[in-house]
């Protein structure tokens, strides 16, 4: 009798350990997602900056509700919504399948690592 508990607890001792490793293993894949998705929102927001120097240098000459004000106020003018409504036309009609896309994001991810 004896020895079947030290068994049985042996085994739970292993299934344990096993479930450990397995929360580490998707906690680290967690993390490994997060820093991708950072990542890609720094380069982003990085490319997002240097579109507004290049095409509005004085903007360092004002702070950051100064440039939210005149963005909001560009950005609702008609001018500005009829080329962004165009762009979105533009960018449905050249959009390939979605299978493409995920097929050439998985491809892309195994040249990184």
């Amino acid at each position: 009798m004896i020895e079947t508990k030290t068994e049985v607890s042996k085994d739970l001792e292993k299934a344990l350990q096993a479930l450990e490793q397995a929360k580490q293993r998707v906690a680290n894949e967690k993390k490994k997602q997060n820093e991708k998705k950072r990542k890609a929102q720094n380069h982003h927001k990085y490319i997002m900056g240097g579109i507004i120097v290049k095409y509005f240098p004085d903007c360092y000459s004002f702070d950051e509700d100064e440039l939210n004000r005149i963005l909001s106020a560009a950005l609702q003018t008609r001018e500005c919504q009829q080329i962004i409504s165009k762009i979105k036309a533009e960018s449905r009609e050249s959009t390939p399948p979605q299978s493409i896309i995920i097929n050439t994001e998985n491809e892309s991810e195994g040249d990184t690592e």
